[in-house]
């Protein structure tokens, strides 16, 4: 070819030829490779049907609990069903638990129950609470021999078993000896990091352990609902997505200190937040502290009580959300089909051909996402109750996030 000669427009048209050629190789190779990867939840959908008298393994059920409540009477029950609780977990040894039963109602049961003949022959008892806090309580080495001697005291029923853990797993431990914790001693687990409440969280050696390299954090930092899925994240880190991940988001005052003292009610907006942000997670499952030490409002029935009547709203509607959307919640995730820029954490699921993206800001600023979609190109966003829409153009979205706690959560309508 050298020393050949061609005109201007033979040229082009070789050189237009070759772009045509490669572009159409290059979306062939795209198309070929799938960017879209779907994984199940941790444990698989049918978890818990390998456990007798086991949780619904039902797609449309997701556990929604209050942490050791009292059921006295039917009013009790109906309270707790009128706000989309499902589940308690730990229940006072006066409950009546044929009223639990005859609601539709589960439990998981303390060490109170485990020789009532009641309990252990009811049908609505799914498992057994092995320890609370162990890790904070007893620490490695005597916090695992006390939970090997209380497994080998529960009845032989091939029920569920379930421990909560705290700041140790979460931040005084190696990683080793947390998941000995989270791993070998029952097969739900769940922590509880009240970020919103607690005075001490911001430490250096607790939050800022986890989230800022060991030194202290601000209150920005602390104060913010995206910190409840950092505590779903490091659990399901040392799970290794083996077992069910849930996680507790308080609904009163918490801590015994006083507001001087750091202390502090969560609000209304915060709690919807922290419960979404545990499910962006990965949580498959939320349980509500409803107990407050402190505060103008001491009581152990938040979500029954008419101080708290603001909080109670927001969990009812929450709770009234995550039931609609259990469905997709307990779909695989759909890993590489939304990009978000830093400023929101967003989980991606595929449900019944339907693309769905959940999304929370990250910081305590308003902020404008926007979303890189794979494979759709243009469509419609719906915005799940907040009865609003907005345009997909060219395999992107944008949506505004109006503080820390925003989240919102879209259907895909696209091509």
């Amino acid at each position: 070819m050298f020393g050949m000669t061609r005109s201007s427009s033979t040229w082009s048209l070789i050189v237009g030829v070759t772009a045509l050629a490669l572009a159409t190789v290059l979306r062939t190779s795209i198309a070929s490779s799938d960017p879209v990867r779907l994984r199940s939840v941790d444990g698989g959908q049918d978890y818990y049907r390998k456990f007798s008298n086991g949780l619904s393994s039902d797609p449309s059920y997701f556990p929604l609990a209050v942490w050791f409540e009292s059921v006295l009477d039917q009013g009790n029950v109906s309270l707790d069903k009128d706000v989309g609780l499902n589940l308690y977990v730990a229940l006072t040894a006066n409950s009546d638990l044929s009223l639990v039963q005859r609601n539709g109602m589960r439990a998981i049961l303390q060490d109170q129950w485990r020789t009532d003949q009641s309990a252990t022959d009811a049908p609505a008892v799914a498992g057994w609470l092995v320890a609370d806090e162990v890790d904070m309580t007893h620490g490695p080495g005597a916090g695992y021999t006390m939970l090997q001697n209380v497994l080998a005291q529960l009845p032989n029923d091939r029920r569920m078993r379930y421990s909560n853990y705290g700041k140790g797993v979460m931040f005084w431990q190696t990683d080793e000896q947390a998941a000995r914790f989270v791993n070998d001693f029952q097969q739900v687990v769940s922590n509880d990091i009240y970020w919103f409440t607690d005075p001490n969280v911001s430490r250096k050696a607790e939050g800022g352990k986890l989230l800022n390299g060991g030194q202290p954090l601000t209150p920005l930092q602390t104060r913010r609902a995206a910190n409840y899925g950092q505590t779903v994240s490091r659990m399901r880190a040392l799970a290794k997505g083996q077992q069910p991940i849930w996680n507790f988001v308080e609904v009163g005052w918490p801590a015994s200190e006083t507001a001087a003292q750091g202390s502090r009610a969560i609000q209304p907006a915060e709690v919807r937040a922290a419960v979404w942000h545990s499910i962006i997670a990965g949580a498959r499952g939320i349980i509500y502290f409803n107990h407050s030490f402190g505060g103008p409002n001491p009581t152990q029935h938040c979500l029954r009580e008419p101080g708290y009547t603001a909080v109670r709203a927001a969990v009812k509607s929450t709770n009234q959300l995550v039931t609609q959307l259990a469905p997709v919640l307990n779909a695989p995730f759909a890993d590489g089909f939304a990009s978000a820029p830093p400023s929101v954490e967003a989980m991606a699921k595929l449900h019944d051909s339907k693309y769905y993206v959940f999304a929370g800001s990250r910081e305590n600023v308003e902020s404008t996402a926007t979303f890189l979609l794979a494979g759709v190109d243009n469509g419609t966003a719906t915005v799940l109750g907040e009865n609003r829409t907005t345009p997909i153009s060219n395999g992107r979205f944008s949506d505004n996030f109006g503080d820390g706690n925003a989240v919102h959560i879209y259907r895909i309508d696209g091509q």
